[in-house]
């Protein structure tokens, strides 16, 4: 447009007109992005820095496990599966057990009982990676908790009290020390194992 051919005000008229298409855009830009943030959880992360730099701690997945119930052996399940996501399962209680104390081999079909504080008993199975896990939604204990593995006729009972999380790999890691006695497991000599359940 030719500001002398139709005066100032058809000038000014006009670029009025050129700069609305990008004023929507930007607004559309804003609200696009947004919605990006909200898909990639990073509204999730900036409003909880702690839980996001704790799920990132986590690393990969484990090559050759798919996500779900045999995914992450090992690790705290309730990091991602505790309401706060990213998991979309909310647990109660999830661990692994592994054979003997190297914790190398996972314990499939081991017995994990668990007796709360107000004695109701639940009894997980160990899948082929170890885990075993209740819901929330199908049990929240109240704690303290007890513990005990059975497999093969040798039951192993937990020393102490599980006080306050239903994360086993919250206390239990790899290597043993003094805040951790290392993963469960239910004999601590291989030569021990029993060889059936």
């Amino acid at each position: 447009m030719n500001p002398t051919a139709g005066g100032a005000a058809s000038f000014l008229r006009g670029s009025r007109r050129r700069f609305a298409p990008v004023h929507g855009f930007g607004i559309l830009a804003v609200v696009s992005g947004l919605a990006a943030l909200g898909a990639c959880s990073a509204v999730e992360d900036v409003l909880d820095p702690v839980h996001a730099d704790a799920v990132a701690a986590l690393g990969p997945e484990v090559f050759g496990l798919p996500k779900g119930p045999t995914h992450r052996p090992g690790q705290p399940c309730l990091t991602c599966h505790s309401g706060q996501g990213p998991g979309k399962s909310e647990f109660s209680v999830a661990g692994t057990v592994y054979k003997t104390k190297p914790a190398t081999e996972w314990l499939e079909g081991a017995t994990v009982s668990l007796t709360d504080a107000a004695g109701t008993i639940r009894q997980l199975t160990t899948n082929q990676t170890g885990n075993c896990l209740i819901k929330k939604s199908e049990w929240t204990p109240v704690y303290p908790m007890r513990v005990k593995v059975s497999f093969g006729g040798v039951s192993i009972d937990m020393l102490t009290h599980v006080g306050r999380a239903g994360a086993c790999a919250d206390c239990h890691t790899d290597p043993a020390r003094a805040a951790s006695a290392g993963h469960v497991y239910l004999v601590a000599d291989p030569a021990n194992f029993p060889v059936g359940p």
